[in-house]
């Protein structure tokens, strides 16, 4: 039997049970805990059955005292490079949560930092690539669509913005400074990364963008909230059309569909399951296959399973890679400035961006004074 993939997580917020579960049912031993509020990281010590696991309030002092292959980074956004370069430096591979960073420059700067480090860096914005997914992919692969020229994708929740209306202790959500923005940085890497992984990663052209904040909230005072509530985005490949349509709240039943067009046949995902339609036997003849399967294992443990057997030297697809990031990333930013020009934004235009070195700084100071306030837990 290999020895146990060693793994310290930093980050002891809402999300860092699903990691603790993926940990626990692929046989990860956890050596470290972080968090800059520490009853958290003892919160889930105790949740998860970790005696022997060490806690710590600073990173670079877990870096040095636990002897980890792998280290998970679940973290608001502005921290997101800045801990997964000081972990690649220390030596780790790195499994961080989505989005990968806050601007193209920081993307830029974590593929160079693996590639000096020879470490493998995944992001979990390709949590979204199992169930129903990889039947779509298999369809895709085995020449079953033709061509395909039209992707949309149409995500709404009737009410869930994440630091307002759940997850009350991650206020970094609606705060631009800490997360990039809002349902885009959120749940739209999920969608592009889904069906960018189907149509092989297109080189995106070009994009437009639209945004719109204005629910009601009962958020305290002094909580910033400046991110987007709902976004539309139509991106170009040279031979094909992406549309994302994505909302945090609205007036509209719950909704998760995905079609996928091509010459030869279409793919249809939604709450009832996955669905293809084509024709058989000549025009008119139209035929569909629907089923509810549904893969039962989690997009964590996929995503853990395949970066272990990596880490050991298996030749196996991870993701998202940091160049897969950068492709997300890239449209995320081109979205954003659509909308604040009112026009179609040319990828290959688009500025790296500014790296902030205090950002993460910034959040943990902001973070302990919520703690301290009561605003968070």
């Amino acid at each position: 039997m290999a020895e146990p993939i060693r793994v310290a997580l930093v980050g002891c917020g809402d999300i860092s049970s699903t990691h603790l579960r993926s940990y626990q049912n692929l046989g990860m031993k956890v050596v470290g805990l972080c968090d800059v509020i520490l009853p958290r990281a003892q919160r889930r010590k105790e949740e998860f059955g970790l005696t022997d696991t060490p806690i710590f309030e600073d990173f670079g002092e877990m870096l040095k005292k636990t002897e980890s292959d792998l280290v998970t980074v679940a973290t608001p956004v502005a921290c997101h490079a800045p801990l997964t370069i000081a972990a690649l430096r220390a030596g780790r591979h790195v499994a961080c949560e989505k989005p990968s960073t806050l601007c193209i420059a920081e993307n830029k700067q974590v593929i160079e930092e693996a590639k000096k480090a020879g470490k493998k860096v995944i992001f979990f914005s390709s949590r979204m690539r199992w169930a129903e997914v990889s039947m779509a992919r298999q369809f895709i692969q085995d020449g079953e669509l033709g061509e395909i020229y039209r992707v949309n994708v149409q995500f709404f929740r009737r009410r869930g913005r994440p630091g307002v209306d759940m997850m009350h202790n991650a206020r970094w959500f609606v705060d631009r400074e800490k997360s990039g923005g809002g349902v885009v940085m959120d749940m739209g890497q999920y969608f592009m990364d889904m069906v960018f992984s189907l149509t092989g990663w297109p080189e995106i052209q070009s994009a437009t963008g639209w945004t719109f904040k204005g629910f009601p909230h009962e958020l305290p005072e002094g909580i910033p909230f400046d991110v987007e509530e709902h976004c539309t985005i139509f991106a170009r490949s040279a031979k094909c059309s992406y549309t994302f349509d994505l909302a945090w709240i609205s007036n509209h039943p719950d909704t998760r569909s995905i079609y996928i067009l091509g010459t030869k046949g279409g793919i249809t995902i939604n709450k009832d399951g996955f669905h293809f339609h084509t024709e058989r036997g000549g025009p008119y003849r139209f035929c569909d296959t629907t089923t509810t399967w549904k893969d039962k294992t989690t997009g964590d443990d996929h995503i853990y399973g395949d970066l272990c057997r990596a880490i050991r030297g298996e030749n196996v697809d991870i993701g998202t890679t940091p160049e897969q990031a950068l492709t997300i990333t890239r449209l995320t930013q081109a979205a954003f400035k659509s909308a604040e020009q009112g026009g179609e934004v040319r990828l290959a235009d688009l500025p790296d961006g500014t790296i902030d070195p205090d950002a993460c700084a910034q959040v943990v100071r902001r973070q302990k004074e919520l703690f301290a306030a009561g605003l968070i837990k």
